[in-house]
């Protein structure tokens, strides 16, 4: 006893841990020679009660010896002690060494359930599920109000595909002990899994109620956000992880996915890859693996893993949209729109949904311009109703006071809106106009954001404030005229724009086509773009900037001019740099033909998705089924963009694709000295090309139809010396032509909005500057 009471003195005055261990090992050893069961049972709760110290101090290895010589001892201490030494083995991952100390305890006694679920626990690490099962069902006969092996029991089955078995398990957990933060964890992913998604985030909701510093149910309920649809929702709960545990690993790698971060995206690979060895193919693992695969621009892989999702959930919205990308990505813009069509069902009050359907109609050579305008419509149909519109008492200004404007972007970055956007910014009249940005950009590091950002009054981040919360934001601002840069592209904002925050609302360079919004007052284009009675069709009052609706600042690391490379292949190089997506079926005929009447020649494509050989594959096929020869195709993946203008020096011709035209890769080519041979047709998308070409004085490279066109450009082939000519002058041409006078730019643009504005203070708009447009009534529910 006099031992015992050494040992309790030297706990209670903290003496150095190693001496105290020392002691009562000694202690413990003349013990073990000389006392009787109930003394060793005591002895065994003393180890139990200073591993439990040790661990509380964090010396986790002196803590593991305690609970080691703990299970030394008799009785249901040794038991206990046996039980904390599994948990902390399974703290350290030493999984094998936990099993073992498990299996050591039983042998003396069978009866502690918390031994059977630690030992559960270790084997369902170690991938022994069988194993795991029968130990955590032998926790449960031991015991039926143990929370824990309720809970550990309804994972297993959730990593055996059972979600429905799983499900229950963890909701009896959960009566047994509402707390236990595993068993709801568990239940919001069984719920997933059944495809009951609204009771899952409700699930992750009172989850968070009861542990809001839990950085693993922020994730939880951001995967559950993400995977429904609510990205800029799932943004938070991740966000709001980070602020839990900043070190939390898979909020980081969920945000590298959302953010396109590409040197984070490695790992998360490498992090879901992993979770899915481990804990099985469910449905949210795969759809964040799609959604990762995606974002790293393996577009097969991302499909192939859709595809499994949608065998297990057909409502998953998450992989309807990722597989639409996919669809999208080969140019099968039909089955894409299918696929975007079935999450519209099942989640119908996303509109980035339908605007991804009217995105993809706009590359349909099949579709007239009215099924096109009609695709845009429908979004206003659905999402623009007057219930939502707020209304906004006209500005009394009529001083001297600067005009704010507002542009709203995703891309105020190394995207062709902020390469088109810089210079303007940089040259608007700091007198008379106040320029403030709001933003969507993921990240600020590029020298165009910072550019932008210099030059604006004001810079706004509102990536993750709502629809509503930058209507606000805009109205409270004072925002005289707000600039839509995105259309119906990623990160748009147009369901602000329905608000009405500002009292003139514009959309400008981001998007190709009408919105299809009323509540946008005027679309900016310009008379080659959309000349008088083309008859193209808006829902916005379309009027002209002089020259183009293009301002190109060429980047200070552009090459000079290569030499015509022909004259050294001795064959002639068509290239294209688009988007696959432009490569429609229609556009590789004529590409067939083009080459069939040039011999020898060759035709480039550089794309982004063209790094990933299982897509190169795919296209490839598709120019062999049109009896195109594919040793005559050399396919490129993306690069850096001083790398991808230098390749330029390889191509003749660029052939611009139809009905969808380049619009930055048109510019870019001119500048390189590239001639682009262009189809001119009726709609804003298809006429971007001709715009440029006539600014520059070269109209005869568009022609009226495909056929015309392969003839023009066979004919340009074979000229050798006009095609040498063109090469010379063409960036004379682009530094002389309107295209590249940015601060005249400005000043027209400037010139537009002020018009604007007086049409608006006399309660009037500015009549369209082409034709009369389309009356389509809205209809109202």
């Amino acid at each position: 006893m006099t031992g015992l009471c050494c040992v309790l003195a030297f706990v209670s005055r903290s003496m150095r841990v190693y001496q105290l261990v020392i002691l009562f090992s000694t202690f413990n050893n003349i013990s073990m020679l000389s006392l009787n069961v109930v003394w060793r049972a005591l002895v065994a709760r003393i180890w139990v009660l200073l591993g439990q110290w040790l661990g509380h101090k964090g010396l986790h290895d002196l803590a593991i010896s305690c609970f080691r010589n703990g299970t030394g001892g008799n009785g249901r201490p040794a038991a206990e002690a046996g039980f904390l030494l599994a948990k902390a083995l399974l703290d350290r991952d030493r999984n094998q060494d936990a099993v073992e100390a498990c299996l050591q305890v039983i042998e003396k006694d069978e009866g502690h359930a918390g031994v059977w679920c630690a030992l559960g626990a270790a084997y369902r690490r170690l991938a022994k599920m069988e194993l795991a099962k029968n130990a955590y069902e032998k926790a449960i006969l031991l015991d039926s109000g143990y929370a824990q092996a309720w809970s550990n029991l309804g994972e297993w089955f959730l990593v055996k595909g059972n979600a429905q078995d799983a499900l229950a398990r963890c909701e009896r957990a959960l009566v047994l002990n509402p707390r236990l933060l595993e068993a709801s964890n568990n239940r919001v992913a069984a719920l997933y899994e059944l495809g009951r998604f609204a009771d899952a985030e409700e699930a992750a909701r009172r989850a968070i109620e009861l542990h809001p510093t839990e950085a693993a149910l922020h994730v939880n309920m951001g995967n559950v956000l993400l995977h429904t649809g609510k990205a800029r929702q799932a943004v938070k709960s991740f966000q709001r992880a980070l602020e839990c545990n900043s070190a939390c690993l898979e909020a980081h790698l969920n945000l590298a996915t959302l953010f396109g971060e590409r040197h984070h995206l490695g790992e998360s690979l490498l992090f879901l890859e992993r979770e899915i060895a481990i804990k099985g193919e469910s449905a949210q693992r795969l759809a964040a693996l799609a959604l990762a695969q995606q974002a790293k621009g393996d577009m097969a892989g991302a499909e192939e893993s859709c595809s499994k999702v949608l065998k297990m959930q057909p409502g998953n919205v998450s992989a309807l949209i990722t597989m639409a990308g996919c669809l999208s990505a080969r140019a099968d813009h039909r089955g894409a729109n299918a696929m975007q069509e079935k999450a519209l069902v099942i989640n119908p009050d996303m509109p980035s949904i339908y605007s991804n359907i009217a995105f993809n109609s706009t590359y349909m050579p099949e579709l007239s311009s009215a099924q096109v305008y009609d695709f845009h419509r429908e979004w206003a149909r659905r999402f623009e109703r007057t219930e939502k519109s707020r209304s906004f008492e006209n500005s009394a200004r009529k001083g001297k006071q600067p005009l704010r404007i507002g542009y709203v972007s995703g891309d105020f970055g190394t995207h062709p809106v902020g390469f088109l956007l810089r210079d303007v910014i940089c040259h608007h009249d700091s007198r008379s106009f106040e320029i403030h940005c709001f933003s969507m950009m993921r990240s600020e590091g590029d020298e165009i954001t910072q550019a932008i950002r210099g030059s604006a009054s004001a810079w706004h981040d509102v990536l993750l404030t709502s629809d509503d919360e930058l209507a606000d934001l805009v109205h409270e601002t004072g925002i005289d005229i707000l600039v839509d840069l995105s259309g119906h592209t990623a990160y748009n904002r147009l369901p602000t724009f329905v608000m009405k925050p500002a009292p003139v609302q514009v959309t400008w360079i981001g998007y190709f086509h009408s919105t299809g919004l009323e509540s946008i007052d005027y679309f900016i284009t310009d008379p080659s773009t959309s000349p008088a009675g083309c008859g193209q069709l808006f829902s916005e009052t379309p009027v002209w900037l002089p020259h183009s609706r293009f301002c190109y600042s060429p980047p200070s690391y552009s090459p000079d001019v290569a030499p015509l490379p022909c004259l050294n292949t001795g064959y002639v190089t068509f290239g294209c740099f688009n988007r696959i997506e432009k490569l429609v079926d229609p556009v590789i005929a004529a590409w067939k033909c083009v080459l069939d009447m040039v011999p020898g020649s060759r035709l480039l494509l550089k794309a982004g998705h063209l790094n990933n050989e299982r897509v190169c594959d795919e296209l490839r096929s598709r120019f062999l089924a049109h009896g195109f020869d594919i040793e005559r195709l050399v396919l490129r993946g993306p690069s850096s963009h001083p790398l991808m203008l230098s390749e330029y020096s390889e191509v003749d011709i660029a052939l611009d694709p139809f009905p969808f035209n380049g619009g930055m890769t048109t510019l870019e080519a001119l500048w390189m000295g590239v001639p682009v041979v262009t189809v001119a047709g009726s709609d804003v998308v298809s006429r971007q090309t001709i715009s440029a070409l006539k600014n520059i004085g070269l109209s005869e490279l568009a022609y009226p139809d495909v056929k015309s066109y392969v003839r023009g450009v066979v004919e340009l082939a074979h000229d050798l010396t006009r095609l040498s000519c063109l090469r010379k002058g063409l960036r004379d041409r682009m530094k002389a032509s309107p295209l590249l006078q940015s601060e005249l730019f400005a000043r027209d643009l400037e010139l537009l909005y002020q018009r604007m504005w007086d049409a608006h203070l006399r309660g009037e708009k500015l009549p369209s500057d082409i034709v009369v447009r389309e009356n389509h009534a809205l209809e109202t529910e």
